[in-house]
């Protein structure tokens, strides 16, 4: 039976797209940036990531084609705000849909693991 995607060849996708997005980072910043824009400091309070962190991580999103850093230059001082692009916005759906399966079936993984994930 062959699996959807190639994966029984190395040729999945999904399982090589999870090892360049899935950081706990990433996922923080992009649940932030979900629904709206955010300058860098308020992105920093609502996920808690420290600032060279948030940075890095900003860059990564950016670098993937995930996040977008747009400058206003009209405001004084000078206004950066980040925010998904399409293909991040894509990508946010699937993570939303990810959380709706984990609040579903968590207490049963944990049950089957013997322990809580946390």
């Amino acid at each position: 039976m062959t699996a959807p995607g190639g994966c029984e060849s190395g040729d999945c996708h999904a399982v090589a797209a999870i090892h360049v997005l899935v950081s706990e980072l990433k996922l923080l910043a992009m649940h932030g940036l979900m629904g709206r824009g955010r300058r860098f400091n308020e992105l920093r309070e609502l996920t808690g990531i420290c600032q060279s962190s948030l940075a890095r991580t900003l860059r990564e999103l950016e670098e993937l084609g995930i996040a977008e850093r747009v400058v206003h230059p009209d405001e004084r001082p000078v206004g950066v705000e980040y925010r998904l692009t399409p293909m991040g916005k894509d990508l946010g759906l699937a993570i939303e849909a990810f959380e709706q399966w984990t609040d579903r079936w968590m207490e049963q993984l944990e049950a089957h693991m013997g322990r809580p994930f946390a």
